[in-house]
């Protein structure tokens, strides 16, 4: 077939049939939906993205945690002194879900016209992430024998998504074709854990965070190159690790995690609050080799509030994603590598991605609080 890349000459073509008064609403009413659409996946990833005409809060509210980005023992009771956890995700998607979980292929042209012929749609996101987490755990016991920690975690990303849209004309031997690409690096918002409690028992550790993330990353309500999601989120965590042998070799893990969102920046909108949940099986096969598999869960459980929600906010997003991994101390019980591949199914109004992680795990052995001999 000719295949022609003047997208605007095609319309042309398309809209023949129309009388001129109505085929020009059409043409805008479509440069509207298109450009919304293209900025759509990456707020669903990183940040929020608004229709640039409307300069209005996108209704594609993701949240801050990511579920299976950890490695499966990272929330264990930790070694004191001070230690780091370094997480490094490469990840891409070409599938994004609607709410009634249908892949989104096309945009529908017939709801302004029966005569006008839908646009077929590819979509490639892919990024890079990196996130590094410093963390203090105190050698001295609180409340019932619990271990102290606090820490920081700034993030770093780089995204680059490309739309391509493809119209079968009303011509039938012609095709047009589009091609948009929108790339985006920098800091992203920054996690803060001021207060952790950790207890290591003979066969259960238990580990409760609390932390908040603050918009450190760049926004701007309306904007198309944010990295940032533009409000603050307080997060709460509590992960149980059961031990069925007395060497700890293997874990079985049962995590949650909710988050309560703020005010978006410069907009009368509230995203709603996120309840993640996440389950794991860790095995050591020797001293220094691990494998594991790890699911995660992510629901939005309360409705978008503001002057500025325009959608229906009672329909919640969700996700699910699983994880394999293989772990192993380059370093004995000093330094740890960990190969992780997750994939998400079961979307609705969420990509679906596929990521490679490989994650470190550093212990320091400073500020243990522990005498030096």
């Amino acid at each position: 077939m000719k295949r022609v890349k003047n997208i605007n000459q095609g319309k042309e073509k398309d809209l023949s049939f129309l009388d001129g008064k109505c085929a020009q609403k059409v043409r805008s009413r479509t440069l509207k939906r298109s450009i919304f659409l293209f900025f759509l996946f990456g707020a669903l990833m990183v940040f929020s993205i608004a229709d640039l005409k409307a300069q209005v809060v996108s209704p594609f509210q993701g949240g801050h945690y990511t579920t299976g980005l950890k490695n499966i023992r990272d929330m264990a009771n930790p070694p004191s002194g001070l230690f780091v956890l370094w997480y490094n995700s490469s990840f891409s998607s070409n599938t994004y879900v609607d709410r009634n979980g249908d892949k989104f292929k096309s945009i529908k042209l017939d709801q302004f016209h029966p005569k006008l012929p839908n646009i077929n749609v590819d979509i490639d996101l892919n990024g890079f992430t990196t996130i590094p987490a410093i963390f203090w755990a105190s050698e001295f016991k609180i409340l019932g024998g619990a271990n102290f920690m606090a820490g920081i975690s700034p993030s770093y990303m780089s995204v680059d998504a490309s739309l391509i849209t493809e119209r079968n004309g009303i011509v039938i031997d012609t095709v047009y074709t589009n091609i948009s690409k929108s790339k985006v690096s920098g800091f992203s918002d920054t996690f803060f854990a001021p207060v952790g409690l950790s207890w290591d028992k003979e066969k259960i550790d238990f580990t409760f965070l609390y932390g908040f993330y603050a918009p450190t990353g760049k926004y701007e309500t309306g904007s198309s190159d944010g990295l940032g999601l533009g409000f603050w989120t307080h997060q709460f965590q509590g992960f149980g690790y059961f031990y069925p042998t007395a060497d700890k070799s293997t874990a079985i893990l049962l995590g949650l995690t909710y988050e309560a969102n703020s005010k978006i920046k410069d907009a009368e909108v509230t995203p709603g609050n996120r309840f993640s949940l996440e389950w794991g099986l860790s095995q050591y096969l020797s001293e220094r080799l691990e494998v594991g598999v790890m699911g995660g869960h992510n629901w939005q459980v309360s409705d978008d509030k503001g002057e500025q929600v325009y959608w229906d906010p009672t329909f919640h997003d969700k996700k699910n994603t699983i994880a394999f991994n293989a772990g192993y101390w380059l370093w004995s019980n000093r330094l740890m590598a960990n190969l992780k591949y997750t994939t998400d199914y079961g979307a609705r109004q969420r990509f679906e991605m596929n990521s490679w992680l490989l994650n470190f795990v550093f212990v320091t052995n400073a500020f243990t609080g522990k005498s030096s001999k």
